[in-house]
């Protein structure tokens, strides 16, 4: 048992729904979710010049034992931690157990971690009360905004100087939210790009991690898996067939792509130290950190493709797609995928 069914079980969360009980007028999965908090900690960290691996192994320990919680309302979950902490982590450490009898333990323990930076929190706290607000604009959120508020209050101290990056950062994330991925296909589990992002930056961490990458390494495949698709914020989700009809087309959107980055850091003074970045986001997938960025955009696509047809979606065309990305994913060299794809094959067919 491995990283296949652990990344199988990814898939769950783009349909777990946070803010389950309100109405709301944007959806957010906790995919959605792990992907703009971890966006926002990596613009903070960033400005304070900290690695973004740290973050990420946290994000993951608080997002894995959801796979298997999925059913605990957000605002149930704040209550039972602020009354009895102690329980909310039993319950937590009872979810892990369950995960080690699907997934290895070896295979969770080696990309998670239970320590954290206040940076983290802040960003945690900072992306759910944004969330609150957006859907308080139509349904009454004020009694989770006045909480959510109040938590943010000592870190809102501490994190004076860059105050406003998370709203800026969780801005051009909702764009990435409200763009569905396949739009022109029906899916039976829908995800956005925010959502396939996240997905993406965890099997490409998870290579990078199997490989025994240096550290450098390492927070470079994350950052690049993180800004992979950042691009589609500003142009819209332009599909890769569709870039690559001409070498010439290729080139003027990775060219646009790069001009609309450096756009919105320049409007943004606050967002001034990330200018560094653009090749990142404009050509994510370039070097031997790219290639490893580039395959896990694969894996996930080939994920996704899983999904529907594990939820009975009869559209010919994802098993199609699924046969011909594993064919590709088998060329990668590095380490040997066509396990981690018997897996999945194995709960899907």
């Amino acid at each position: 048992m491995g990283y296949g069914k652990l990344i199988f079980m990814l898939g769950n969360l783009f349909t777990i729904q946070r803010w389950n009980n309100k109405p709301a007028i944007v959806k957010f999965s906790e995919a959605d979710n792990a992907y703009t908090t971890l966006l926002i900690s990596f613009a903070l960290r960033d400005y304070y010049k900290l690695d973004i691996e740290p973050s990420l192994k946290w994000r993951l320990n608080r997002i894995l034992p959801k796979l298997v919680l999925s059913d605990v309302s957000l605002e149930l979950k704040e209550r039972i931690e602020r009354l009895s902490p102690d329980v909310w982590e039993k319950v937590r450490e009872k979810a892990f157990l369950e995960l080690y009898n699907i997934v290895d333990q070896s295979s969770i323990t080696n990309i998670t971690s239970e320590e954290f930076d206040p940076i983290d929190k802040f960003s945690d706290i900072s992306t759910s009360l944004f969330e609150a607000k957006v859907n308080g604009k139509v349904f009454d959120f004020n009694k989770p905004i006045k909480e959510l508020e109040e938590k943010l209050q000592p870190y809102l101290k501490n994190f004076s100087e860059v105050s406003d990056i998370p709203k800026l950062i969780f801005s051009i994330a909702l764009n990435m939210i409200s763009m569905t991925r396949w739009n022109r296909m029906y899916r039976n589990i829908k995800s956005t790009v925010a959502g396939h992002s996240f997905v993406v930056t965890t099997i490409a961490y998870i290579i990078s991690v199997q490989l025994g990458l240096s550290k450098d390494k390492k927070e470079e495949v994350i950052k690049k898996a993180l800004l992979h698709d950042l691009p589609e914020a500003f142009t819209g989700d332009v599909i890769t067939p569709t870039k690559k009809k001409t070498p010439e087309l290729d080139s003027l959107v990775s060219l646009v792509e790069k001009q609309m980055f450096n756009e919105w850091v320049k409007e943004n003074k606050s967002l001034s130290h990330l200018e560094k970045y653009e090749d990142f986001a404009a050509e994510p997938f370039s070097g031997d950190t790219g290639k490893i960025v580039r395959t896990a955009d694969l894996f996930a696509a080939l994920l996704e493709c899983a999904l529907e047809i594990f939820s009975g979606n009869k559209e010919k065309l994802f098993q199609s797609v699924f046969f011909d990305l594993k064919k590709t994913l088998k060329k990668f060299n590095e380490i040997d995928l066509g396990q981690w794809i018997d897996e999945i094959e194995e709960i899907v067919f």
